[in-house]
């Protein structure tokens, strides 16, 4: 290895020459200020431009890192620069070109210092562009190259996942690029986001228990879920409860499906209710490509009693199905009804944060199609129930077709209860028009069920609930009536 690195050093001195450059190899310890400021003595003088592309690696899982780890990675990067700069003052150079990662602006699972080093590279870039102006300093987040840190055997784990490495020559090519545009922006990436490696997992099937304090103070979104005077908590909030907390402790898996979630007794803000909860998760299969958790939230009563409020199985997998095609579905307006008038009437109780129905397009005996859209609104208000990588909010806009086709074909309106399944092939977003196609599977008076598929104008599905259930009763009216708190609480 010693033979070759010479070898490959005596080549590019031979390159420079053949250009008509002159070149001095020069070999020291970049962490060690005294070995570097005696090599570097006799041509600090002549210096105005640096390049820092000194880096190493030592790459394993934050739990498993040494703290000899952390100083090697991070101080080859941090602490080198940090010792050129003291030989090399800043005020002295024409250019400073600094060498980071895509890892520091997007991170990487093994990464951690290497990851820090580089962004603090990232920051050192910009600071510097402001103190020393007339220096031409750039921080090139860079994708792995095919050379140099990225040995063969790293090449063939990258084109495994599928990572474009960036050739010697487009490098060079781009680095040359940005040197000649003068760029004022101290900081660039060019690279894409590394995947997560498929990690070992472990066999043992693990249980978790996660208390969280839950309060109408925290989430002001809340006032838009008012049943009979009180906030009540959205099932789909409990259902982002069980798969973000699910989610965050499997970083690197994709939320995909949801089943045998049930509502028991479901969560009221009042005078009564408990400020503590606790969720239970329990592994039931594990593998690298997925993972499966049942999970139940309850709470304690004044007795000591335990109170359950929601059950749920979740499946995560790392890579998510293509979206399918909705096998039929119909958005002619054939008996239109605007959104606007289900909320005033009170047929649909929600507040301005959950009336995205923009209309019915048409309806049946089988079945309705929404036509939707939600404006985003501030991550503040939503409070403990922020959007990740499924959106709650969107998700009850889609359901509130059931509430709808009750009304319409049976004059009465329901709750949930539970819902069989549910799979989510792509995150729906707000700001975007979208359809809930509303298939119903049985109908009696107290009960109903039903699928409903979101998707948008092509029939491209976002998400399908398979047999969603909602119990009928007619007294819901006079409590769907006072969606409005009695008092406005102080947010926090």
């Amino acid at each position: 290895k010693h033979i070759q690195s010479s070898r490959e050093i005596h080549k590019t001195l031979q390159a420079i020459e053949i250009e008509g450059g002159k070149a001095e190899y020069i070999q020291a310890d970049i962490t060690n200020p005294a070995d570097l400021r005696e090599k570097l003595s006799n041509l600090v003088q002549e210096i105005n431009g640096l390049l820092h592309g000194a880096g190493a690696l030592a790459d394993k899982f934050i739990e498993d890192k040494l703290e000899a780890d952390f100083d090697l990675v991070y101080g080859v990067k941090v602490t080198g620069l940090r010792n050129l700069l003291d030989i090399v003052p800043p005020q002295q150079l024409d250019y400073l070109i600094l060498f980071s990662s895509v890892a520091g602006f997007y991170g990487n699972a093994g990464q951690a210092d290497y990851s820090i080093g580089n962004e603090v590279l990232n920051k050192l870039a910009h600071h510097l562009k402001l103190s020393h102006p007339s220096c031409q300093v750039l921080s090139i987040g860079w994708g792995p190259w095919d050379g140099g840190m990225v040995t063969p055997q790293l090449k063939r784990i990258l084109v495994r996942r599928n990572v474009p490495l960036i050739s010697i020559v487009e490098g060079t090519q781009a680095l040359l690029g940005l040197m000649d545009e003068h760029q004022d922006r101290p900081q660039h990436v060019i690279g894409n986001p590394l995947p997560f490696p498929d990690r070992k997992v472990k066999p043992d099937l693990r249980q978790y228990r996660i208390s969280r304090k839950l309060s109408l103070e925290r989430n002001p979104f809340l006032a838009d879920h008012v049943i009979g005077g009180n906030a009540v908590l959205p099932t789909v909030c409990a259902v982002a409860w069980f798969i973000n907390s699910c989610a965050s402790l499997n970083p690197g898996y994709l939320f995909y499906s949801i089943s045998d979630y049930r509502v028991f007794k479901g969560i009221v803000f009042d005078d009564h209710s408990p400020e503590e909860y606790l969720l239970e998760l329990q592994e039931l299969e594990k593998s690298t490509d997925a993972m499966i958790l049942n999970g139940k939230i309850s709470s304690v009563l004044p007795d000591g009693s335990i109170r359950f409020h929601y059950q749920a199985q979740v499946e995560l997998r790392k890579r998510l199905p293509e979206r399918p095609m909705i096998s039929s579905f119909n958005l002619s307006a054939e008996s239109p009804i605007e959104g606007s008038t289900l909320y005033d009437s009170k047929i649909l109780f929600h507040g301005p944060r959950f009336q995205g129905i923009r209309r019915v397009l048409n309806i049946s005996e089988t079945g309705l199609t929404t036509e939707c859209l939600l404006p985003n609104f501030p991550a503040e208000e939503m409070g403990q129930f922020r959007v990740n990588t499924f959106n709650p909010y969107l998700a009850d806009i889609h359901l509130q077709s059931l509430l709808i086709w009750a009304n319409s074909q049976t004059g009465s309106i329901g709750l949930p209860l539970q819902i069989a399944g549910g799979i989510q092939y792509h995150p729906v977003p707000f700001d975007i028009t979208t359809y809930a196609t509303m298939t119903v599977k049985s109908s009696t008076p107290h009960k109903l069920v039903a699928d409903v598929t979101s998707h948008d104008r092509d029939g491209y599905v976002f998400s399908q609930v398979i047999d969603a259930e909602i119990t009928l009763n007619e007294k819901l009216f006079a409590l769907f009536q006072e969606n409005q708190l009695e008092s406005d609480p102080i947010w926090i």
